[in-house]
């Protein structure tokens, strides 16, 4: 809501909501939810004391893939009933009605996993195990080609190779386009600036990274090429940001914990499900003690493919993301803690 009590909508919106999307309800009250980078998401409540969650997407960089609205809505209405999801009311795919594409869907009771595993939470091994079995009923979904969706028809393009099969080629995009300091550039599917290229493709990076991180980055990226290349053509389900601040969480009466909700589809593709694994054991270092072994083993007795060398294979997949956040950050603290991560993958290898 706006200083002057009035709700942060244009008068498309304020229409679509009213007509179209909630008819007979009116939102009187809008909130920012906390989290999501790549788009907004406001809670409404409604004069009928219902909760709704409003997501308008911002516009990507040019020639990138990335969901838009009418992807996301069809994943959570193909995923309902199979993986914990909100459920969809009502979209916007083209913004023709809101001047943006937008999406409203029913709001989930639930604790961000995020505000869970930082509270010392009871039963770290149940709410683990809750964890990693909703991401296997995820990666346990067939498609009929790897790549990245793009429409509502879940049909992936022909860009599953070409995505994850030059690892080197995509960190050296990401040093070399690292923004100046000054610089609000707009970001891709990843998180990665459209500023203008660096000449020699490192020197902001350095100046932010350093020298060492930043060959760090590459060696790396130089040892995880293959593996990258050859999980590429797998063909199931990956959310590509399942982390704690993307998964509600809530506790039975009896205190066993389920997952509510997996939030913000926008970066799904079709893929190697160890993407998701690697993504929510990058900072498993933080977890209270017994969360991330559980996860595992919930992933496992739920049929998650845990092949030989899988958590090398999970690090190499996570590096595209892992690039990301370290030449992009979105803040200062997240920074810090990939630059540990990227310190320890080197170590580790």
């Amino acid at each position: 809501m706006t200083d002057d009590g009035s709700l942060p909508f244009d008068a498309g919106t304020s229409a679509w909501l009213l007509r179209e999307a909630l008819p007979g309800d009116r939102p009187l009250h809008a909130e920012v939810l906390r989290g999501g980078h790549n788009n907004e998401s406001l809670l409404l409540t409604t004069g009928r004391g219902h909760r709704y969650v409003l997501r308008r997407y911002l516009p990507g960089a040019p020639g990138v893939p990335r969901n838009p609205c009418a992807v996301e809505a069809a994943l959570l209405r193909r995923l309902r009933g199979r993986v914990p999801v909100p459920e969809v009311v009502a979209e916007d795919p083209d913004g023709r009605a809101t001047g943006r594409p937008a999406l409203v869907y029913r709001f989930v009771d639930g604790t961000p996993l995020a505000d869970v595993l930082a509270s010392a939470p009871p039963d770290v091994t149940g709410l683990g195990r809750a964890v990693g079995s909703a991401l296997a009923r995820i990666g346990g979904i067939a498609l009929p080609g790897s790549g990245h969706f793009t429409d509502g028809t879940l049909s992936p393009g022909r860009r599953g190779d070409g995505f994850l099969g030059d690892l080197p080629g995509f960190v050296s995009r990401c040093l070399a386009s690292v923004p100046d300091p000054d610089e609000s550039a707009a970001t891709d599917t990843f998180g990665r600036g459209t500023a203008r290229p660096d000449a020699d493709g490192t020197g902001r990076a350095e100046a932010r990274l350093g020298a060492d991180e930043v060959r760090a980055l590459s060696r790396l990226a130089a040892r995880y090429a293959a593996l990258c290349a050859a999980a590429g053509r797998e063909r199931r389900l990956v959310h590509n940001d399942f982390n704690p601040k993307n998964v509600l969480v809530a506790r039975h009466g009896d205190g066993t914990w389920r997952v509510t909700a997996v939030l913000d589809w926008e970066l799904a593709f079709s893929g190697p499900p160890l993407t998701d694994v690697g993504n929510m054991l990058r900072f498993a270092h933080e977890y209270p003690s017994g969360f991330a072994a559980s996860f595992v083993a919930g992933f496992r007795d739920g049929s998650g493919p845990l092949p030989d060398g899988w958590r090398r294979l999970s690090r190499a997949l996570d590096l595209f993301a892992l690039a990301d956040i370290l030449t992009h950050p979105p803040d200062d603290g997240l920074f810090t803690r990939a630059r540990a991560v990227l310190a320890r993958y080197a170590a580790e290898e």
